[in-house]
């Protein structure tokens, strides 16, 4: 009895789902495999032409016909005289001209000519030809014209016209393609993604904190009696603040996924067209259809397109963005508290949003989706990683080492770009290798191995390297050394790449450090080669900013003091906000502390000269090297002792590679056996 009852409830249940289908049919759903598969008119258009081109074939076969044969034309007189001497033996007529058939051969020629009379029976002279050469007469019964082929040709503009009226009509009210849009302007282009059960918090990583207050959001959702009874009010909105590519947008998936409501995205931009209250409709529209869906998720992408601050109307201005704005916040404002509707958007322009969407009541909780430290760039790492195959030697925490400010988006790629180089070698398997060129590719652009230099140009480019390495290691407060190569890369010839410990707060120590170590290309230049090249143009242009940041922003210059010099007013504030006399100032400050540094890192680099010489000489023999390698040298270690430990640490990476590949042909056998025992 009780699978009979099972069964009795699933038969319901079906029946439930096909009359809401049948629903949703009948209402016009957007359903696509409901929709013909041919549109009707144009097909009955089609019939109608080809009915009346049947209807006129005849006439045009006949005159087709007529064209391909021989027809000559004669006089009147001739054509009797044919007929009196035998040549031609059938007399016909038709319409104004009187026809006689003579064979000649194969061919058969038809002459004709003009009638005299209305009819053949009423010429006497040529009846009685007929009559005395006994030839055979085909006369032609009279008929009343035909009034079809005029009025057709009268009317048919009229009909093409109303035919195309209704065509156009019925495709305006469908809203399909073109001009269909017209009517549904008012309508939101938003997305409703149902699919997102796959999408949880665990496939999120790196943004903990955001996490957690999201985590509050899916109670919201889920049991909000929970917190009406408490007397706490459901957010209506919440605000992701971050850089692109943090994962704003997949956290607000993660959300949907979670609490199990509808989601829909749409951008911001969408709201906005040419035509003034277009925007407006399409918000409340899209309101509506999350108020039928509830519990349900708005999320609005980059909503500083429609949320911009509203200006005064002096000058002008998108009213529509405006109008937009305006029913957006009435919408938001018009909640009641047990609505089970949550905003979500996201935005990396907090700075130019409008004060009354920010306010509390609309958007209650605004959360900053920073870049990942080093532990939440090794788990967004982990998380891509699932599906690839990784090797033995491959260490993720060192690839979030070298990779700071790279955001989720940017560790996906990396992982990604790496598979490539895998897949180019015709492997499945990732090294680190993969990883580091990855990184490189990422950071610095395409490698030029191919790309001829010549010795004099190499041999700068290692000093200058060099120089970068030797002052950033024996600099006490600049970051460690961890690659430095020759080998040309985008637009740069080589460079020398840090590993910098990430800081909430940077020291003026730190700053005076980031300068030499900049400068310390550029004087070892000037110390090895007695020249300057134009390879220190971008070094020149960072350590400018540095100093002028120094010494106008963060107010570290003892001269000129604590003091902020940057314009306070507006972001297109055109004047500097200071004195002549105090910019004079800040020039001669900041001039003065670029050329007091750059002496000292030409000191340091002078008073070292060995360990700046042992360094060019490892790079122009191999290269590229590694931190290690520089710390080596710098610590008086020989060059060939350091050449036989890298060759000794090649061999160690070989053979884990090599016992990588036989377990892995290990377990494959395993797998095999297993499975043949249990066939």
């Amino acid at each position: 009895m009780q699978n009979n009852n099972d069964k009795k409830d699933d038969i319901s249940k079906r029946l439930e789902e096909l009359k809401k289908q049948r629903k949703n049919q009948n209402n016009g759903g957007n359903n696509n495999n409901n929709k013909p598969p041919f549109n009707r008119f144009p097909i009955v258009l089609g019939v109608i032409m080809l009915v009346l081109l049947l209807t006129a074939l005849p006439g045009l076969t006949d005159k087709f016909d007529a064209s391909m044969q021989n027809r000559k034309e004669v006089e009147y007189t001739d054509f009797v005289n044919k007929v009196k001497t035998g040549v031609i033996k059938e007399v016909g007529e038709k319409d104004e001209f009187i026809l006689g058939k003579v064979k000649e051969g194969d061919k058969e020629i038809t002459y004709k000519t003009r009638k005299i009379t209305e009819r053949v029976g009423d010429d006497p002279n040529l009846m009685s030809v007929i009559n005395t050469a006994n030839a055979k007469l085909n006369v032609q019964q009279p008929t009343a014209p035909s009034l079809f082929w005029p009025i057709l040709i009268n009317f048919l503009p009229v009909i093409l016209i109303i035919g195309a009226f209704v065509y156009l009509s019925k495709k305006m009210s469908s809203g399909q393609g073109g001009p269909g849009q017209i009517f549904n302007f008012g309508k939101t282009k938003v997305n409703k993604n149902e699919n997102l059960s796959k999408v949880k918090f665990d496939d999120v990583a790196g943004v903990d904190e955001a996490k957690e207050e999201l985590k509050e959001i899916v109670e919201f959702l889920k049991n909000p009696e929970k917190f009406t009874k408490a007397g706490a009010r459901v957010p209506k909105g919440v605000l992701l603040l971050g850089r692109p590519g943090t994962g704003k947008t997949l956290l607000a998936k993660a959300v949907a996924g979670e609490s199990g409501a509808s989601f829909f995205s749409i951008s911001g931009s969408e709201f906005v067209e040419m035509f003034v209250g277009v925007g407006a409709s399409r918000v409340r529209d899209l309101f509506e259809k999350a108020k039928k869906s509830k519990p349900a998720i708005i999320f609005i992408d980059e909503i500083d397109a429609v949320g911009r601050k509203r200006g005064t109307g002096k000058h002008g201005g998108n009213d529509e963005r405006e109008q937009t704005l305006n029913q957006l916040l009435v919408e938001m404002d018009g909640f009641e508290t047990d609505e089970k509707i949550i905003v979500v958007a996201a935005t990396n322009r907090e700075d130019v949003l409008d004060p009354a969407l920010l306010r509390a009541g609309r958007f209650d909780r605004r959360i900053s989706v920073d870049a990942p430290d080093v532990q939440g760039r090794i788990a967004i790492l982990e998380v891509h990683a699932k599906n690839k195959k990784l090797a033995p030697d491959v260490e993720l925490g060192d690839i979030a080492k070298i990779t700071p400010g790279f955001v989720g988006a940017d560790l996906e790629n990396l992982l990604n770009e790496a598979a490539i180089l895998a897949a180019r070698e015709g492997r499945d398997t990732i090294k680190m290798s993969d990883l580091d060129e990855a990184v490189d590719k990422i950071g610095m652009g395409l490698g030029q191995k191919s790309k001829i230099i010549r010795p004099e140009e190499k041999r700068l480019l290692a000093y200058h390297e060099a120089g970068h390495a030797v002052v950033s290691e024996l600099t006490p407060e600049a970051d460690p050394v961890h690659k430095v190569t020759i080998i040309p890369r985008g637009s740069a010839g080589g460079f020398m790449m840090p590993l910098p410990e990430e800081k909430l707060v940077t020291g003026s120590k730190k700053i005076i450090a980031d300068i030499r170590v900049s400068f310390g290309g550029r004087a070892a230049e000037e110390l090895v080669l007695d020249d300057i090249s134009t390879g220190a143009y971008s070094d020149i242009r960072h350590v400018t900013g540095l100093a002028k940041a120094y010494v106008t922003k963060v107010g570290m210059s003892e001269k000129i003091g604590p003091i902020n010099l940057e314009p306070q007013d507006g972001e297109f504030l055109l004047s500097s906000g200071m004195s002549d006399e105090t910019a004079r100032e800040v020039d001669l400050e900041v001039r003065g502390l670029l050329k007091r540094e750059y002496n000292n890192t030409l000191e340091l680099l002078r008073e070292n000269r060995d360990k700046l010489d042992g360094v060019a000489e490892l790079l122009l023999k191999k290269e590229t090297i590694t931190g290690s390698e520089v710390r080596a040298v710098i610590s008086g270690k020989p060059l060939e002792e350091i050449e036989s430990d890298e060759a000794k640490e090649d061999t160690v990476s070989k053979l884990l590679d090599e016992e990588a590949v036989i377990e892995e042909e290990v377990k494959q056998d395993e797998t095999s056996h297993k499975q043949t025992e249990n066939s």
